[in-house]
């Protein structure tokens, strides 16, 4: 089949006016010229108009079953609080997370997404994150601080391993101890030895807060109270004094190329440290807003050569699961990005934080994961046009298949 549009971008520095890609199954088997493309016989032709396809979006960090948490969470500057907030209204009935993760899909597809590194912690609702028509990298979620609780998790991500549907074409997955302060050394190495023999990706949220830094310096502040509320105890535990980056080095995560969420708050020898191991950032740029944090290490961290991804966190933090709002966000906040930057953050660096060898770019072999966006005809660069607010999202093709289609919503 035959996708053709006004323009065709296969990656960031290329532009084909009057383009077309075709497809054969899940792969692109052709991008170029339509008048080329046309003669070679590859089957219907979708043509989309005044368009711009472009590689699917990675929305590398979000919490699809936390879709529907939104209704309940107040913003609050404080991340202890939130926590605690999503903790009380945690659900346990399946039916409920499962229309969570269903409404993230849906709203994900129609905001140009076409693969998520997802954190799931619900292990009952697997099958719908493999039922569900998106590219996807389901890492799964374990906590426990204390020893018992550590154990606990130990068992639950083993188990969450092992009854898992078999991955398939779109389904991949990895990892993730949730954080420093909910989770014990022990854990950690375990999931890394988990992740190192079944050669799945790792991922954890990481240097998120000041509070966290200072919880792992001295063991104290609103993270030590935050376990005191949840009566988890902190007798056997003590503080490293490091901070996050260095702590995760120290335990060998870092020797497993992982996929750090958030990543806030960093000294310039983090940096040098991240550069060196190969971990890739992912930076949620509205979730970063919605908990007023300020100075994100962005440029920094593009001028050590760190691989920065964008993700959405989950509507609890955020206020859609649009990649294109996230990216018409930061274009605003942080106008020295130009384009081409914003859009290989939410491609290709996306895909390669996740281990997708295939994503991220239109090229013959590649996956056939793109998007068609309607352009607003402002006079402004093809680039341009892409990030402004008027432009819209027309189609969502996933591994060849058509996820949405704006014509048939």
């Amino acid at each position: 089949m035959i996708f053709r549009a006004k323009y065709i971008l296969p990656n960031s520095r290329q532009i084909i006016e009057n383009g077309a890609v075709a497809i054969h199954g899940s792969e692109i088997v052709d991008v170029g010229r339509y008048s080329a493309l046309r003669r070679t016989g590859a089957g219907p032709i979708r043509d989309l108009g005044e368009a711009t396809i472009l590689p699917g979006l990675v929305n590398s960090h979000t919490h699809l079953e936390l879709t529907n948490h939104g209704a309940f969470v107040e913003r609050t500057p404080q991340l202890t609080e939130w926590l605690l907030q999503i903790v009380s209204n945690q659900q346990s009935d399946k039916a409920w997370v499962d229309r969570a993760i269903q409404s993230g899909v849906q709203m994900s597809l129609a905001g140009g997404t076409t693969t998520v590194g997802d954190i799931h912690g619900f292990g009952q609702s697997v099958q719908t994150l493999k039922d569900a028509p998106i590219r996807k990298v389901l890492f799964f979620e374990t906590t426990g601080f204390s020893p018992e609780r550590s154990r606990m998790g130990v068992r639950r991500i083993d188990s969450h391993i092992e009854t898992a549907p078999k991955p398939d074409s779109i389904l991949t997955y990895g990892v993730s101890p949730h954080a420093p302060y909910s989770s014990a050394d022990t854990l950690y190495r375990h999931c890394c030895e988990l992740a190192f023999s079944r050669e799945l990706p790792f991922c954890t949220h990481l240097s998120e807060t000041e509070s966290e830094i200072e919880f792992l310096a001295a063991g104290t502040g609103v993270f030590a109270d935050l376990l005191e509320a949840l009566q988890i105890s902190m007798e056997d535990w003590r503080p490293p004094n490091r901070t996050p980056v260095q702590h995760m080095k120290a335990l060998g995560v870092l020797e497993m190329r992982p996929l750090l969420a958030h990543c806030n708050y960093l000294t310039d020898e983090d940096i040098r440290t991240l550069a060196d191991s190969g971990a890739s950032v992912v930076f949620c740029p509205r979730s970063h807003h919605y908990f007023y944090h300020t100075n994100h290490p962005l440029l920094r961290l593009f001028a050590a050569g760190v691989n920065v991804a964008i993700g959405t966190d989950s509507l609890a933090s955020n206020w859609s699961l649009s990649m294109l709002d996230e990216l018409r966000f930061l274009g605003k906040a942080w106008e020295c990005l130009p384009p081409e930057t914003l859009l290989n953050m939410a491609t290709i660096n996306g895909g390669r934080g996740l281990r997708l060898n295939q994503v991220g770019k239109l090229e013959k072999g590649w996956q056939a994961d793109f998007i068609a966006i309607e352009l607003p005809n402002s006079g402004q660069p093809v680039m341009a046009q892409i990030f402004d607010e008027s432009a819209c999202n027309l189609l969502t093709v996933v591994g060849g298949r058509v996820c949405y289609d704006a014509q048939a919503a």
